[in-house]
């Protein structure tokens, strides 16, 4: 019994140990939880803290896949020194030296690498450096550098037993570098986004994910886990309506013209005719004595902009008053008097009685100034005359989807009364007292391109989403007339008739033809003795029979030449010429029983029927020549001949590399190819005569 009786007090005194113990605990729990939360709470958070990081951003592509944008993983490497046995890091240590010092810094030796490693590391276990436990390693690598330094000695025993401790940053990287970099534009942190990058930003962001980060050291922060690991999806990707293409020949060209005449800055855009789509944009301004693509010109740069603006005055007198092209004109010699001002033409020409169609095409000041004057310019048309240009859609924005587009400023002579003057008229006539963007003056040109129907410019055409439906922007338009059909033909003539007897004559060539109009404007009123400064400008579409494309180039403030015949429409004319060869060939006729992408091949004859014998598919094949084209039939293919004449560039579209140089190179054409594949394009036109050019080769 007494045995009995100590075993029961020995467990009460076990359970009230227990009690008072739990208590204890609760207590505390108590007071940290509750009494002392917040402080504890603030010294957790001096070294340990959640941040939000972003997923992986969506890349951005032009219209034939070709990667504009996209986000690379970079990462900040750490070891931790202390982690790894004795025996592990005596035995290695010689070996990862060697391997860091070959494959990541060839500049510090194997043996200064080991003396630093050991050194850090034993300070690290004498307490003397904390900081050895996050030895900062090497800095910004790429995802192969760390596959490779995970092979290494010691690392490749991961974090826990080797140490190995990674950083993920993920850098924004563009791979055709300067090419139309402003527009597809710039991902920064903390910081506004512009172009591409900042309008669909909602949409080229990945999901946020919560990481927990420790401090370590000095302002240092670390993840907790691996980064890798984290799963986060992906942003969307954003096709746009670029085509790289066209943007390295225009980016070409137009940084020439930029050299050649030391100008400010300058601006290409090229535009799709029927659909809107933008395919080309460039924007090239001098920044410490190099261009570089350093603002959007095009979309965000007002300017007045002169004689291009001349296609609105005739189409609103046309319209308005149904002024014919052959009313007579006076331009009394390209110099008159609008009340107290007098205008001059760009020229001195010495011409008198004119039509308007040739004031037009000479570019005279006087002589459009005069016509909108005769019909706008008493104070009972001031309001017809701004609700006419209204119509005409020049007044208003393009709603470009990218952020940084202006209003264009148009005077209004009941809202701006103090500012509309009796010379206000005959200077909007042209291209002065208003401003507008390149691509608000392009969309003008491309509108009456287009047989008068305005579409809304573009620059994106889907975006991907893998999670569920793309979406997919389609063409809008704006104003379905902007003028009558008998008006808009007659101008599509007009401008036509610049580039064949007007101030863009010699800009003229002989296979493709293409329709503008010439643009110089003064941009400052410099007095006697002073220099004046001017923009080129030259706007327009080609060809200009069945127009494909529309085009502005503006050149900012050249030196040496200022006439937009001179500056900027060779750069036009260029562009065109460059572009000729690749345009697509015209379909005449729709054959049910042909397979179109058959039909894109062509080659070594040879070849062909080395390849089909062995295949066992029937082919017909006709003629001698040794270069023949294949086209596929639902029953049969045929390979007809191609023929290569010696004094003209042949179309080697649809041939492979290798035959395509053999030929353009015996024929004595320097060869630049582009891409894989057959060759989809050629910058040299087929027909032209061979003078020993290069020629630039785009494959697909």
């Amino acid at each position: 019994m007494d045995k009995k009786n100590e075993l029961l007090i020995r467990v009460y005194i076990v359970f009230v140990g227990f009690v008072l113990f739990a208590g204890i605990i609760f207590s505390r729990v108590i007071k940290i939880s509750l009494l002392e939360g917040s402080k504890w709470r603030d010294k957790g958070g001096v070294n340990v803290k959640w941040i939000e990081v972003e997923g992986e951003r969506g890349n951005i592509y032009d219209i034939n896949g070709n990667l504009l944008a996209t986000s690379l993983p970079y990462f900040d490497i750490y070891m931790d020194l202390l982690t790894s046995s004795e025996e592990v890091f005596s035995r290695n240590i010689e070996e990862l030296s060697l391997l860091l010092s070959t494959h990541f810094t060839p500049s510090k030796p194997s043996q200064e690498w080991r003396r630093e490693l050991v050194r850090e590391r034993n300070a690290g276990l004498k307490h003397k450096k904390p900081g050895s436990r996050y030895y900062p390693l090497l800095k910004n690598i790429s995802k192969d550098q760390l596959d490779l330094l995970e092979t290494f000695p010691i690392l490749k025993l991961g974090q826990y037993k080797g140490g190995l401790i990674t950083k993920r940053i993920s850098q924004r990287v563009k791979p055709f570098k300067e090419l139309c970099a402003r527009t597809i534009g710039v991902d920064r942190e903390n910081a506004s986004k512009i172009g591409i990058e900042g309008s669909f930003d909602k949409v080229l962001k990945g999901d946020v994910q919560r990481t927990l980060m420790h401090r370590v050291s000095s302002g240092l922060w670390l993840p907790l886990y691996d980064p890798l690991e984290m799963t986060g999806q992906k942003g969307r990707d954003v096709i746009t309506t670029l085509d790289m293409h066209l943007q390295d020949v225009a980016h070409r060209e137009l940084l020439q013209a930029l050299m050649q005449y030391k100008a400010e800055a300058g601006t290409v855009v090229i535009m799709d005719v029927k659909t809107g789509a933008i395919k080309s944009l460039v924007n090239l301004g001098v920044n410490n004595g190099t261009y570089s693509e350093m603002y959007n010109y095009a979309i965000g740069r007002l300017s007045e902009p002169g004689s291009t603006f001349k296609l609105a005055t005739v189409l609103a007198l046309m319209e308005e008053f149904d002024v014919s092209l052959d009313r007579e004109i006076n331009l009394l010699g390209g110099r008159k008097k609008f009340y107290d001002r007098e205008m001059k033409d760009s020229e001195t020409h010495g011409k008198f009685k004119s039509s308007l169609r040739e004031a037009f095409e000479i570019s005279s000041n006087v002589g459009v100034a005069s016509a909108a004057q005769e019909f706008f310019g008493s104070r009972d048309n001031w309001l017809n005359f701004r609700l006419r240009l209204d119509a005409l859609g020049v007044t208003a924005q393009t709603g470009i989807e990218i952020e940084g587009e202006p209003r264009p400023y148009f005077k209004h002579p009941e809202k701006d009364k103090k500012e509309w003057y009796g010379t206000t008229v005959p200077w909007m006539a042209h291209g002065y007292e208003l401003m507008m963007t390149p691509l608000q003056v392009l969309n003008l040109y491309n509108s009456v391109a287009n047989d008068g129907r305005m579409m809304k410019p573009y620059l994106v055409s889907e975006i991907v989403n893998p999670k569920g439906k793309n979406t997919v922007f389609s063409p809008k338009v704006l104003k379905e007339h902007i003028a009558g059909h008998e008006t808009i033909a007659e101008v599509q003539e007009l401008l036509a008739s610049v580039v064949e007897r007007g101030t863009g004559s010699r800009l003229k060539l002989e296979n493709i033809s293409f329709a503008g109009k010439t643009g110089t404007t003064s941009t400052n009123y410099a007095k006697e003795g002073e220099t004046k400064a001017y923009n080129a400008s030259f706007a327009g579409y080609f060809p200009a029979e069945d127009p494909v494309y529309s085009m502005i180039v503006v050149v900012y403030q050249p030196h040496g030449a200022y006439y937009g015949s001179q500056v900027a429409g060779p750069v036009f004319r260029n562009i065109v010429k460059r572009l000729g060869g690749t345009m697509e060939r015209e379909v005449t006729k729709a054959d049910d029983d042909v397979v179109p992408i058959a039909s894109a091949h062509s080659g070594y004859r040879s070849d062909y029927d080395k390849v089909l014998e062995f295949t066992g598919i029937p082919f017909l094949s006709n003629g001698k020549s040794n270069w023949v084209e294949l086209v596929s039939k639902r029953d049969d293919i045929n390979l007809s001949d191609k023929p290569i004449e010696v004094l003209k560039v042949p179309d080697v579209r649809g041939m492979g590399l290798r035959d395509a140089t053999y030929v353009l190179e015996n024929l004595g054409l320097r060869v630049l190819p582009h891409g894989v594949g057959k060759v989809k394009k050629q910058t040299i036109r087929p027909g032209e005569a061979i003078r020993g050019q290069q020629i630039e080769l785009y494959l697909n």
